[in-house]
């Protein structure tokens, strides 16, 4: 076996056991909620995951598991509930999957075995030294999980197993998340191409395709995805805290995510100020410089 394939060999046998334990934790769980059932499966799958990390002593083992788990949970509303679905199910559940399988591939052929680990999650080694595992638990494994699992909160009140008609704001919200996602295939795309440019992707910023209208393309299309899914729950009638993750999405996104991102770049791009001058944060231009 090539030292290439043998991480990623371990990776998945990993993200099986993570799988299993999240079926045993939901099948054993005597909750009558299925929303509490789903949420103690996710924890577990998560301390899990944070266990694997401890062993390999890598904390980017959890990194896949941002875009795994909401397929993951498709799949048991599939198998549960398909009788009752309509057009508003299958159109819902395809965004997720398709979302989930497109940032999952984008990990995947970005991952470098076990020698790589999120630049993040080195600064936050050296940063809090002694006191990073608690760090790596509490802000690496589990705020991810929970803000995740309550952007999904919209999609329990959909695949409640009761029929629901495909309105137009269900199709206005799914139109939006998949934008998103669009937006994030082309900046994805583009990120991942200049890296085999060395002169332009090692000292400068990429000013290529959506770029050069807006500085951070993937983070504005995560956005766009979460509050589309949000905006699902508006169409089935869920109650209004079914949009505290979006909201929570688009807080950790402006206020930690891209100041950290532009904090480094600053340091790792020659020409960022100048860039940061031409193209926005966010939203695009209409014209670009």
């Amino acid at each position: 076996m090539t030292t290439q394939k043998k991480p990623f060999l371990e990776i998945l046998i990993i993200y099986i056991v993570i799988g299993f334990g999240g079926y045993l934790s939901y099948t054993f769980i005597s909750f009558s909620s299925e929303l509490l059932r789903f949420f103690v499966a996710d924890l577990v799958m998560t301390v899990v995951a944070f266990l694997f990390s401890l062993y390999k002593k890598n904390s980017s083992v959890y990194d896949a598991y941002w875009s795994v788990i909401p397929f993951y949970f498709i799949m048991p509303w599939f198998v549960n509930t398909h009788e009752s679905w309509a057009a508003a199910h299958y159109i819902t559940g395809f965004t997720v999957s398709f979302w989930s399988w497109r940032l999952t591939h984008n990990w995947y052929r970005s991952w470098h075995g076990w020698r790589h680990e999120d630049w993040r999650y080195i600064n936050f080694r050296k940063q809090f030294g002694k006191y990073f595992q608690p760090i790596n638990f509490l802000a690496i494994h589990l705020y991810p999980t929970l803000i995740v699992f309550l952007s999904m909160g919209s999609l329990f009140y959909l695949f409640d197993g009761s029929s629901k008609d495909l309105n137009v704001l269900v199709g206005i919200a799914n139109l939006i998340s998949l934008t998103g996602v669009l937006i994030e295939l082309f900046a994805d795309n583009t990120l991942y191409k200049s890296r085999f440019n060395k002169n332009e992707a090692d000292r400068k910023c990429i000013r290529k395709g959506i770029w050069g209208y807006t500085r951070n393309p993937n983070y504005l299309g995560e956005m766009l995805f979460w509050i589309g899914l949000s905006l699902v729950g508006f169409g089935v009638t869920a109650p209004i805290w079914t949009t505290l993750g979006a909201v929570g999405m688009v807080l950790m996104f402006l206020f930690a995510s891209i100041p950290m991102k532009e904090k480094r770049l600053l340091v790792t791009r020659t020409d960022f100020i100048q860039y940061k001058a031409d193209v926005p944060m966010l939203i695009p231009k209409l014209k670009r410089k």
